[in-house]
């Protein structure tokens, strides 16, 4: 068990700061209306070198915000996805808005500045990758300024460099001030009461000890505002795509008398615990590789869908910043719903199943999930579920045909898992909550198709095409 958290590592909006003007206001989407431009000009503009430069470019960007993103909390602190998710979707947006203020195969989504056709498309992209993060993420500052000289001194010589290197930063300063009061800063935290019904969420360990209670409660849970404070990028209301009740039932006391619930607690408590001898190896293995943040594992996800389709460079910074902009807003439309139902979490149910007036759920004493801690938020729906379906229908939007591919995970590092589909790798994703031991299986059906409705809400709402491919 782990006893070294410090108390403050888990106030992780307060982390978040943003080099912008702070009288910005949030606003969602700005579409200026560029003129209609065929994807072939982007062929017939740009020579196959600049072409490669710039998607390299745009690959190493986003990889560049997630080298970035742990300086987004103090040393050895856990990052919150939804914290990592916005300067995901700063940088990935920054990005996009460069290239298409150059060549406007796509709608812009923050910058509303004149084209600069003669820019360099790689030099726009570096730059306007660096500054958003730099702004999103100052601690990282130092890494990402070495990063960018070495990426601009590489084009040195080349056609268009200062206008490139101008442009980008004009695209990065409007998403940074779009964003400067989007609600993050404060992250949602404050005073939490739990409720005192059975199937009502408690404070978890370690988040239950005195070292964690900071307004007096009894412990912590994370982000219990977020769903009131924060702007999503695209959504038009963190509400937009609210769960039902858990269980179909009237309250949570009613849903654990439920035999769907009765089903997943059995479930659950047989298979996620540390010391549970019923989940096989390969199930075990799922848990861990999928434990890394929904938000890098679908970044990582889609840079490699965009190598594999060979997709040009506005394609690809479509992709990723779609990707970046629906995996901050399914975090937003779940942690919303979690709060609004407030149910509780697997951990809390077995250890108080003798009070749960369900004749069919039998407490475990010392039950413990695999992976310590649980994160300190309710159990419905699945955040990580969530962002896995999102993550999914982003991708079945935007590439054509049947997406098969391979990757790899931080938090298991070594293997490589396959998946013959996204959806295949989503519904793994999904299950990987149960077998760690953090939600019921009803959080990860609900948490897919919350996050399938955003994803493709997203898709088809935001950078959509200014023109037709012939």
């Amino acid at each position: 068990m782990i006893t070294s958290l410090k108390p403050i590592v888990w106030l992780l909006g307060a982390a978040v700061v943003v080099a912008c003007d702070p009288d910005s206001s949030p606003s969602r989407i700005t579409q200026p209306a560029d003129p209609p431009l065929q994807a072939s000009a982007v062929r017939q503009r740009l020579s196959h070198a600049d072409a490669q430069a710039a998607l390299t470019s745009v690959l190493a960007g986003n990889e560049q915000a997630v080298v970035s993103a742990p300086a987004l909390v103090p040393p050895g602190a856990p990052l919150a996805p939804f914290i990592e998710a916005r300067l995901y979707s700063i940088a990935n947006l920054a990005v996009h808005d460069a290239l298409n203020g150059i060549i406007p195969r796509f709608a812009r989504y923050a910058d509303t500045g004149p084209l600069v056709p003669d820019a360099n498309a790689a030099a726009a992209v570096i730059r306007a990758a660096h500054d958003a993060i730099a702004g999103a993420d100052p601690v990282a500052q130092p890494a990402v300024d070495s990063w960018y000289a070495n990426r601009i001194a590489g084009l040195a010589g080349s056609d268009g460099l200062a206008s490139g290197v101008a442009l980008g930063a004009r695209a990065a300063a409007a998403i940074l001030a779009m964003r400067a009061n989007d609600g993050v800063a404060g992250g949602g935290v404050a005073p939490y009461t739990p409720g005192p019904n059975p199937g009502d969420y408690q404070f978890t360990p370690p988040f239950n000890t005195p070292g964690f209670d900071f307004f007096g409660t009894g412990g912590f849970a994370d982000a219990s505002q977020w769903g009131s404070t924060v702007t999503p990028f695209v959504l038009t209301s963190t509400s937009q795509f609210r769960a039902p009740p858990p269980y179909g039932a009237a309250s949570n006391a009613a849903a654990v008398l439920t035999p769907l619930y009765t089903a997943d607690y059995n479930e659950i408590k047989a298979l996620g615990c540390a010391g549970c001898t019923a989940r096989t190896a390969e199930q075990t293995e799922i848990a861990l590789f999928w434990k890394e943040n929904s938000p890098t594992g679908w970044n990582r996800i889609a840079r490699a869908v965009a190598d594999q389709r060979n997709m040009d460079p506005w394609d690809a910074a479509r992709l990723l910043a779609v990707m970046a902009a629906g995996e901050f807003d399914a975090y937003t439309a779940s942690l919303e719903s979690k709060y609004f139902y407030n149910f509780w979490r697997p951990v809390s149910a077995v250890a108080l199943a003798g009070t749960d007036n369900n004749p069919e759920t039998t407490p475990a004493a010392g039950w413990e999930v695999l992976a310590f801690p649980t994160p300190p938020v309710p159990d419905y729906p699945s955040a990580h579920s969530t962002a896995g379906g999102a993550g999914a229908a982003i991708i079945e939007a935007l590439v054509p045909g049947k997406v098969a591919f391979s990757t790899t995970s931080r938090s298991l590092p070594g293997v490589t898992r396959t998946f013959a589909s996204v959806s295949q790798a989503a519904r793994e994703n999904a299950d990987s909550r149960i077998f760690i031991g953090y939600h019921f299986r009803h959080a990860t059906d609900v948490g897919i198709a919350q996050g399938r409705r955003v994803g493709a809400y997203v898709a088809s709402h935001v950078l959509l095409p200014s023109g037709r491919d012939e």
